[in-house]
């Protein structure tokens, strides 16, 4: 039980960036010097895209939907503070995990305001999976970025859509690279014809972008504008 209470606060320790009533302090909320650990890397694997002034604002802008960039009203804030407080009560980690996974609302708040194309939700999902992995003794040098395989624990995925899921594993089949701040798809992929004109054109986007938590927000834009279409 002590495992699943570190790993319930490890996706909760980001609640004061959105104001939720009771969230503790970022210096209290991480369990353990492992789960800085973590935090520190995601935030730095996450903010290497567009610096930009610091703001007022703490909702994410979007490199796909314009209308997310513009300046929410007080009442949709508040309305947000408590769809959140509501999402993040639920006191089973592997629960809240799913439900992090799923959430779309979670996607619209940046990780850090001077960093706003970065999201709050795959920031809190990478730390969770790379305090996973350094819990069991695995080394950030050990890490892949996977596609579609097994995994040991839910807290080891930091993305799923319809057709892919993507874990940090110590697997090199189906990598699709070494886990690095730069490259999302590996160049040996990227230059498969077979693969497709649309999904080349998206993965040269994702590997020119530089921050792990930017690209997964792109991504998620990515096919909510497909399924526009």
């Amino acid at each position: 039980m002590a495992v699943i209470d570190e790993f319930l606060q490890v996706l909760r320790h980001d609640l004061h960036k959105v104001r939720v009533a009771g969230a503790l302090a970022h210096k209290t909320a991480l369990p353990s010097e492992l789960a800085k650990r973590a935090d520190g890397i995601a935030a730095w694997l996450g903010r290497k895209f567009l610096r930009e002034p610091f703001e007022t604002a703490y909702y994410r802008k979007s490199l796909v939907f314009r209308t997310l960039n513009l300046y929410n009203p007080r009442a949709l804030v508040a309305q947000h503070r408590l769809e959140l407080a509501d999402l993040f009560a639920d006191s089973d980690s592997i629960k809240l995990h799913r439900a992090i996974l799923d959430s779309k609302l979670l996607n619209l708040f940046s990780e850090a305001r001077e960093y706003p194309y970065t999201s709050l939700k795959y920031h809190i999902l990478l730390v969770c999976a790379l305090f996973y992995n350094f819990c069991k003794g695995v080394g950030l040098k050990d890490l892949y970025l996977c596609e579609n395989l097994p995994v040991e624990s839910p807290f080891q995925i930091i993305y799923r859509d319809s057709v892919r899921e993507w874990a940090l594993l110590t697997q090199k089949q189906n990598a699709l690279s070494k886990f690095s701040p730069t490259f999302f798809i590996s160049w040996e992929r990227r230059q498969k014809l077979s693969i497709g004109g649309d999904s080349q054109v998206l993965d040269a986007l994702l590997s020119r972008i530089g921050s792990w938590t930017v690209a997964l927000a792109f991504l998620e834009d990515f096919q909510a504008l497909v399924s526009l279409a």
